[in-house]
């Protein structure tokens, strides 16, 4: 495979038509609006061209799938997972970090009812479902590097299971948030950080 050299990759960059980039642009910004005030049924093709004010074909050609709109469109809002680059080494803050982004997304009302909605309409709808996997097997990977720094260097105990941990964290945010109606703050944060490491430490 040939490299190109940085004068060429800068050239091809170069070679970009602005009115594509401009139409890009537009498309995300006019599905990220719709997203927030509507929900994912909202984000289709159709809808999103009369909100872009560009043709159902430029939508098309951007993003030829509906998943591959609404993976643009969540990103556009912020909603990418983490990689695990991200991760400062340290177990704690980076624990605190990783669960801290859920946190602060149901903290806030209008990402936590995108949350909501995502989960009810991933249960009917491909598209919304196809993202949502994806979304959580980029978070996965994430807590599964974080997890094993956490063994190596003795946080939590060497048999804990990856899924049951990411359930106990962000299952305890989400009972909080939509089954007991409690304000997610900093105190509630902590509090279930304090028990999962209490309850998963080293025997």
């Amino acid at each position: 495979m040939t490299i190109p050299s940085p004068s060429n990759a800068h050239a091809a960059a170069d070679d970009v038509d602005p009115r594509v980039e401009r139409s890009r642009a537009a498309v995300v910004a006019a599905a990220a609006r719709l997203l927030l005030d509507e929900g994912p049924d909202a984000i289709t093709h159709g809808r999103v061209a009369a909100a872009a004010n560009v043709s159902r074909t430029t939508v098309y050609k951007h993003y030829p799938e509906r998943p591959d709109l609404l993976r643009a469109t969540l990103s556009e809002i912020g909603r990418d997972a983490p990689s695990p680059s991200a991760l400062s080494g340290e177990f704690g803050p980076d624990l605190r970090f990783l669960i801290g982004m859920l946190a602060s997304d149901l903290a806030d009302a209008g990402r936590a009812k995108l949350i909501s909605t995502m989960m009810a309409r991933a249960q009917h709808d491909d598209a919304v479902a196809i993202v949502r996997d994806g979304r959580f097997r980029e978070f996965r990977d994430t807590f599964g590097v974080l997890l094993q720094r956490g063994i190596d260097t003795g946080a939590v105990r060497a048999d804990i299971d990856l899924d049951r941990a990411m359930a106990g964290l962000a299952g305890s945010l989400l009972f909080a948030k939509f089954m007991a109606n409690m304000p997610i703050d900093d105190d509630l944060l902590d509090g279930i950080i304090h028990d999962f490491l209490a309850a998963n430490a080293p025997r």
